[in-house]
């Protein structure tokens, strides 16, 4: 007899939770409280740019092993391009370019000899990166499980170009947090496995919407397999006997009974879910703190292909972090940790990128803008400081059929889309395997 599998969340880490097990044979029914799937990762159509316009824009890296496995089963992994060697293009706010691009060597002689030309640090700067690099390669250094990166960086002489010019950009870029607010120990295993692992360095773009690569075909997909996806459908109660679920309670007062259950829930929600007396049993999510992000989309008036050519480019210097070209008249601008800048009216921030655009990229003072929309996540992700370590659950729980999958469990990287992925996969597997 197949076997039932409900899952409370519709976002990456219960749609791929959902595909992962739908195509292990399980039947699925997958409940979101909101009226779409996807999480952070979905796009729509924004009458004031008009255009599709994705709500967060992401950037994959070549060592999203599970989640390419996600988008090969949907089909839609043919949506990526995958870059043939790690090519990044910077622009500082006096309008000086730094190109950074590793070649095609084993690791990680590929990431040296990409430091030793990229023009925007020093020797100093070189020497110290690459001398906490071979530290990182050889396993000598202790204690950072009890400390953050800032630390890291001043014990292990990191200079301030170096930090503002190459560290800060990657932290913020894969942690969404400052260096002082990310875990030394989680930093160290993402630079293993991003730049000593061979094949992890490269990054992947998106050729398509997040919600064309990642969401619509996994629920078709899942549709196909006989599964079910309700969208504007709350779990409001689990009912829990001994050591197992018995079952859950939907909004309009429906029981249902499967023989697992997962909760794929944001950190913020999961206490909802559970209750408090069983979520105190589990989790100590609440420890966990927000971490924003802010995009900021921009059309212009006219095309804006002879002022950036480039796909995307990082700033140095300024609040923007990052510009992508969604189109010929059109950026993506992005803000990670955005802090007191998430704060702003959106009218001010729109202001301040444009300035900044303009500081950076010649050309843009002579475009007028022609619509503007800004898109604040407050709650985007967590803080991945070393506090952090200690407050995201394991996937397996003190009841045996009941599992917790998301970025914020306790996968040991950030809170990405392959830290969704990867506690699902294992979600899944464990069920799979009892």
């Amino acid at each position: 007899m197949q076997k039932e599998v409900s899952i409370i969340g519709g976002g990456i880490a219960g749609l791929s939770a959902a595909v992962f097990l739908a195509d292990k044979g399980y039947k699925i029914r997958l409940f979101e409280a909101s009226p779409k799937f996807g999480g952070r990762t979905y796009s729509f159509f924004d009458k004031t740019i008009e255009a599709e316009i994705d709500n967060g824009q992401h950037i994959l890296a070549s060592w999203y092993k599970n989640t390419f496995d996600y988008l090969r089963i949907i089909g839609s992994l043919d949506k990526l391009t995958f870059q043939k060697k790690l090519r990044v293009k910077f622009i500082d706010n006096e309008a000086n370019e730094y190109l950074f691009e590793c070649p095609n060597l084993p690791p990680p002689f590929h990431l040296l000899a990409g430091i030793i030309k990229y023009k925007a640090l020093r020797y100093q700067d070189k020497k110290a990166l690459i001398r906490l690099v071979n530290l990182l390669k050889k396993g000598k250094l202790r204690g950072l499980e009890s400390m953050n990166t800032d630390r890291l960086f001043s014990e292990s002489g990191q200079t301030e170009r170096l930090i503002k010019n190459f560290w800060e950009p990657f932290i913020i870029a894969v942690f969404n947090a400052k260096p002082k607010d990310t875990s030394a120990k989680m930093f160290a295993d993402v630079i293993k496995t991003g730049f000593l692992e061979k094949g992890g360095s490269e990054l992947v773009l998106p050729n398509d919407t997040l919600s064309n690569i990642l969401i619509s075909p996994a629920i078709e997909y899942l549709r196909g397999k006989g599964s079910e996806a309700f969208s504007n459908s709350r779990i409001t109660k689990i009912n829990f006997e001994d050591n197992r679920i018995t079952s859950i309670i939907t909004e309009d007062n429906k029981e249902l009974k499967s023989d697992f259950y997962i909760s794929a829930v944001p950190f913020f929600e999961f206490k909802d879910v559970l209750g408090e007396s069983i979520y105190n049993k589990v989790s100590k999510a609440g420890n966990l703190k927000p971490s924003p992000i802010v995009n900021i989309h921009l059309r212009f008036e006219e095309d804006i292909d002879d002022v950036f050519t480039e796909r995307f480019a990082g700033l140095l210097g300024t609040n923007v972090q990052w510009v992508f070209k969604s189109a010929k008249d059109r950026l993506t601008l992005v803000i990670s940790s955005a802090g007191e800048i998430a704060e702003m009216d959106k009218e001010v921030i729109v202001e301040t990128a444009l300035r900044e655009l303009k500081m950076c990229i010649k050309g843009f003072e002579n475009k007028k803008l022609r619509a503007s929309r800004v898109i604040k996540e407050m709650r985007a992700t967590f803080v991945p400081d070393q506090e952090s370590l200690s407050s995201r659950p394991d996937n397996i729980t003190i009841f045996e059929n009941f599992f917790i999958a998301g970025d914020w469990t306790n996968t040991g990287l950030p809170a990405t889309i392959e830290g969704a992925v990867k506690s699902s996969k294992y979600c899944s597997d464990l069920i799979f395997n009892l």
